[in-house]
């Protein structure tokens, strides 16, 4: 009996105006956003149903043979924002022609100077003031400042990233630390792979100086060390190089010592000078054309190294 009842009112519910504006809704081809919305109370766009049978209803990116969706290669590639190239950093002048970073320049140091709280933590309070003066000069625009201590000037990273690589002597704010322009720290003297400078009159340190591919040390001759721990070479020390794809053997003459291992009383040259020997351990030329540190004169007691100084006519 209430299965009935509940029936015939159901039936009058359906008669009702609002109940077949409701059915008519649902299964019209056009589907309301509140229908279709997922349990989504706020409004959606209205969604079309196509049929199949006629083609003159379909999107226009819809292949009407198979009856499947196409996309050209123009609309389906991503679109990219424009590459803004690289970065040109520069310089402006300041008040009384002083030299000052542009933005670029600016923005991109103190983007490198940037230290943790962790890594500030363990700094000493000399290092402190040290940073604190480097960003100092970097948010002034300037390119160096004054070490509080030493009072010597020193190159900020605005001018070491000026420079465009690493010039390889070990800058205390060197932005080129794990890029691959970066060069051998400063060490005692001439190691492995270290570029030679010919000084000598010979025919061979001619030709390397106009190739422009300079002789380079593959060994040093010292007694007390082993040869898998190779030690450095100074002024006086004999040296192996490779020079033409020939080995000669060389006296070094001449040292670009780092300003932080230079010797009170020992000049210091800006390239690593050598004297090519023959075969004998004669000079390979007759004439040194350069001149060379006074201090050598005291090794006039080695054989080989004596024709060295006789052979040379200017001294430091």
């Amino acid at each position: 009996m209430n299965l009935f009842s509940n029936s015939k009112h159901f039936i009058q519910m359906l008669g009702s105006p609002s109940s077949l504006s409701l059915l008519t809704r649902l299964f019209s081809p056009s589907i309301s956003s509140t229908v279709a919305a997922s349990g989504r109370w706020y409004p959606q766009p209205a969604c079309r149903l196509y049929s199949m049978s006629s083609s003159s209803s379909l999107p226009d990116k819809m292949d009407k043979n198979k009856g499947e969706l196409t996309l050209k290669k123009e609309d389906a590639a991503p679109i990219y924002a424009p590459p803004r190239g690289e970065k040109k950093l520069g310089t402006i002048k300041g008040k009384g022609d002083e030299v000052l970073a542009d933005y670029v320049l600016f923005e991109e140091s103190i983007g490198r100077v940037k230290v943790e709280w962790r890594k500030y933590d363990g700094l000493t309070s000399e290092e402190r003031t040290i940073h604190m003066k480097h960003i100092q000069s970097i948010e002034e625009r300037k390119l160096q400042y004054k070490d509080p201590k030493t009072g010597y000037i020193v190159l900020n990273t605005s001018q070491l990233l000026l420079n465009g690589k690493c010039c390889g002597n070990g800058c205390r704010h060197c932005p080129y630390e794990l890029s691959k322009h970066r060069s051998r720290p400063p060490v005692m003297g001439i190691h492995r792979r270290t570029r030679c400078m010919v000084v000598d009159n010979s025919q061979l340190g001619k030709e390397a100086h106009s190739s422009g591919k300079l002789a380079y040390c593959i060994h040093v001759y010292k007694q007390g060390f082993r040869a898998k721990h190779m030690p450095h070479a100074t002024l006086g020390d004999k040296v192996l190089v490779a020079i033409r794809g020939e080995m000669k053997k060389a006296f070094v003459v001449g040292a670009n010592t780092h300003v932080h291992l230079r010797k009170h009383g020992v000049p210091v040259t800006d390239t690593n000078n050598i004297v090519l020997l023959n075969e004998e351990g004669n000079p390979l030329g007759t004439r040194v054309t350069t001149a060379i540190p006074a201090q050598l004169k005291t090794k006039v007691d080695n054989a080989q190294f004596a024709k060295v100084l006789a052979i040379s006519n200017k001294f430091l």
